[in-house]
């Protein structure tokens, strides 16, 4: 193998391979990526067995071929050298690999690629024809085999919902972003029993939706989900009819992710009906509070208590072990019954700093009914039944 090609695109090709290269592994050979080179495109792979990432990346060859190259030491490389010069790379039948910069030589040893894993089903799946979808779909919508998000609205699912996703092993389900397909529309959720975050997607555009199939996308392919800068394609991998992985097409980038193949939480049971409570906060104004605030509170409860009164908020947090606590004020319009509820304030900062979802005001609606009920966190909107983004917050005692 033997090709030239720009340094700050071979290095963008490899960032964005990487985050499915395990940093360590039972299996030394995941540890490198796949290199195969044909017709002038370099495909670069790297797999960890639940999540595969194939890039493309057009070269200057002057040699076909295909190497397993070590990971973590080409990467460091190519980051440490100026990514304006051009890259020289080839390698020899007996796997040994040559570097050539502007700077100087480098060598290292690589592995036959024969000994990579083999995964067919993932490596050989096709990629979907948009087009083709899109006149299917136009003609019957239920036999709508893919999905084709604008870049703006997959990027938005995943940033108002990964922060949600449960961290906790022993909770599969609740590990990944729950995807609810419906032909015109798809709802995002995700929830780590303690708080729920749910967004919701409009078909528009060139945008396609399959009717009626939900999944659940573990929260790994949901972080890099936020960086896609492109429009993206969602496809499914099956296995004796039953869906197994989802193929995302993200421009010269192709991510497939094992999905997690549990049942979700029946969210909408917990989604409350009868908050009689309405308040609109000034987002930033509140956040700001929240995090003075939370500075005194305990490390261990992150507590902070809300007293809401006669057009004024009162937020304050406090240590009883060290003695320190603050008490902030913010004017708002209320005209209720004293009120007040404690909040875990990590979760709520999360929340409050995701809502910025093209609300009128740019403030936060926040509803309630009693102190130990869940509350509900919105843009603030003229039409006030759209629920396109909804946060929902468990109490704490206080």
């Amino acid at each position: 193998m033997k090709f030239k090609v720009s340094l700050a695109e071979f290095q963008k090709a490899l960032e964005k391979t990487s985050p499915a290269m395990p940093k360590k592994s039972t299996l030394p050979i995941l540890e490198h990526f796949n290199f195969d080179l044909k017709d002038g495109r370099l495909k670069i792979i790297a797999t960890d067995q639940d999540l595969t990432i194939m890039s493309y990346l057009d070269v200057l060859s002057e040699e076909e071929g295909q190497i397993l190259v070590p990971g973590k030491k080409i990467l460091e490389i190519v980051r440490a050298l100026d990514a304006k010069k051009d890259f020289e790379f080839s390698s020899t039948e007996e796997f040994d690999i040559h570097m050539k910069t502007a700077f100087g030589k480098y060598h290292m040893k690589g592995i036959d690629p024969l000994e990579y894993l083999y995964m067919p089903e993932l490596f050989e799946s096709p990629k979907p024809d948009i087009e083709a979808i899109k006149e299917l779909s136009a003609m019957d919508q239920t036999k709508t085999p893919a999905a084709y998000f604008n870049c703006d609205d997959i990027t938005r699912l995943a940033e108002k919902t990964s922060f949600a996703v449960s961290r906790d092993e022993y909770r599969p389900a609740m590990t990944g972003v729950y995807f609810q397909f419906y032909g015109d529309k798809v709802n995002a959720v995700a929830t780590d029993s303690f708080r729920l975050s749910k967004a919701v997607c409009h078909a528009s555009g060139d945008s396609v939706f399959p009717t009626d199939l939900n999944v659940i996308i573990p929260v790994r392919a949901i972080e890099l989900l936020k960086k896609a800068d492109t429009n993206v394609a969602l496809s499914f991998i099956r296995t004796q009819m039953k869906i197994t992985h989802c193929r995302f097409d993200i421009g010269e980038t192709v991510m497939i992710t094992r999905i997690i193949d549990e049942k979700f939480p029946p969210y909408e049971s917990v989604l409350p009906k009868g908050n009689n409570i309405l308040v609109e906060l000034p987002k930033d104004d509140f956040l700001s509070a929240i995090r003075r605030a939370a500075i005194f509170a305990n490390s261990n409860s992150n507590q902070i208590k809300m007293i809401f009164e006669e057009n004024q908020l009162f937020i304050t947090g406090e240590d009883e072990e060290s003695g320190s606590n603050a008490n902030e004020s913010i004017e708002i319009s209320y005209h209720y019954e004293p009120f007040q509820i404690g909040f875990n304030h990590k979760y709520l900062q999360d929340a409050i700093s995701n809502i910025d979802d093209g609300g009128d005001s740019g403030n936060v609606l926040m509803t309630f009914s009693e102190s130990n009920r869940p509350s509900i966190l919105k843009p603030v909107r003229e039409d006030v039944t759209n629920e396109d983004l909804i946060m929902l917050l468990m109490p704490v005692r206080i």
